[in-house]
């Protein structure tokens, strides 16, 4: 049986307004899904290339009184549609990603990761309550404060500083900037290791693999979306903190388990022998959060219903 956080009786959110980028990509959409559904309101920022986004469209007429889109081509425009807005708390989920990067990817990575969302911070950070932030565990490959894997951990890293800067200049307003390794949902599509070796398991085919001894940690999108609620709920302190499992899955023994239990088997060629898993973290946990899903039941669970 899985717990769930027992919030505040008399705290009333859903008449609270969030304003949230990023709803186009995974998991700002998911959270965008699952708050409507609660009854929260929420109106998101996008580019006008999104207007037609089926999903965000089918969301928009499902819930008409809840849920409103400011769409922008030109980032300068966004401030008169913003100004006369209501917002109580501010969530960024924007992100670009890729793991490598060439010359020309630059300035879409200042773009997406770092003017966008502080263009929207300039605007609203006077009149919010919260704001909270996704970054990544790229960002501190040995575990120290500034130590980026790629190009795209570095951008993050440049959007945290400047919230700092924000952070001096409104004392009343709360920060946080949430960080973890990797996540998982059953309707996962993005070119991670489960999803791919899911699809590859679907279509008989061999995965290949880094290591023999990768471990990952992972948690659950609906463990991210917890998070945020008790931010919101709760009085927590403004600062950094890392959303974690205590143990981190070790990939060869995931689909040994699988494979033992399954009467379909998932394909595999690893590459190497060497030792990968992710960086001790220094980062405090969020307090009073912890993990609600065994997060390898839930990755079995989807290749056991596949069969």
């Amino acid at each position: 049986m899985r717990l769930q956080y027992i919030f505040k009786k008399d705290y009333n959110l859903k008449k609270k307004t969030i304003l949230i980028t990023g709803s186009s990509g995974f998991i700002g959409y998911l959270f965008l899904k699952r708050s409507l559904g609660d009854g929260y309101k929420i109106i998101d920022i996008l580019r006008d290339k999104n207007k037609k986004n089926k999903k965000l469209l089918y969301l928009r007429k499902k819930y008409k009184s809840s849920y409103k889109s400011i769409f922008f081509s030109d980032l300068k425009t966004l401030k008169n549609k913003l100004n006369n807005k209501k917002i109580d708390y501010f969530i960024n989920f924007a992100t670009l990603y890729k793991n490598s990067h060439s010359h020309e990817d630059i300035p879409n990575f200042i773009n997406s990761n770092v003017l966008f969302p502080v263009i929207i911070l300039d605007i609203v950070y006077r009149k919010v309550k919260k704001i909270i932030n996704f970054g990544t565990m790229m960002q501190h490959v040995d575990g120290k404060n500034y130590d980026p894997k790629n190009f795209y951990a570095s951008t993050k890293s440049a959007f945290e500083m400047i919230l700092q800067f924000y952070t001096s200049q409104n004392k009343t307003v709360k920060f946080y900037n949430l960080k973890f390794y990797e996540s998982f949902d059953r309707k996962d599509s993005r070119k991670k290791l489960i999803p791919q070796l899911f699809k590859n398991f679907k279509k008989n085919v061999i995965s290949k693999i880094i290591s023999r001894r990768l471990e990952l940690n992972i948690i659950h999108s609906r463990d991210i979306f917890n998070s945020i609620k008790l931010i919101i709920d709760r009085n927590i302190k403004s600062g950094t903190y890392c959303l974690k499992n205590k143990k981190n899955i070790n990939i060869f023994d995931l689909i040994k388990n699988i494979n033992k239990n399954s009467k379909k088997k998932i394909k595999v060629k690893y590459l190497s022998n060497n030792m990968i898993k992710p960086n001790q973290s220094k980062l405090k946990i969020l307090p009073n959060w912890k993990p609600m899903y065994n997060i390898q039941k839930e990755i079995e669970k989807i290749f056991y219903e596949n069969n």
